[in-house]
């Protein structure tokens, strides 16, 4: 597993926030920490977390055919076995 955020997401120095992959998996890319500039319904800036922007590439996987086989059971003759 591979931990993409790896600066502090809060203004005391802690990472609150995770953004989490597969160590092999290349689907995240440009993460950024930045202020949103939020402020509450005063006006009062509520800059105590930050947010986490990346972006993310995820991809259909290809649908799965399967052949299935079937007879009715109504169609059994149990006189003939």
């Amino acid at each position: 597993m591979k931990q993409h955020v790896t600066e502090p997401a809060h203004v005391l120095g802690h990472t609150l926030d995770v953004v989490i992959t597969r160590e092999s998996a290349n689907t995240i890319s440009n993460i950024e920490i930045t202020d949103p500039g939020f402020s509450d319904n005063t006006g009062k800036a509520s800059r105590d977390h930050f947010a986490v922007l990346f972006q993310a590439v995820s991809a259909k996987s290809p649908p799965i055919k399967k052949t299935v086989t079937f007879r009715k059971l109504c169609s059994f003759d149990v006189e003939s076995v």
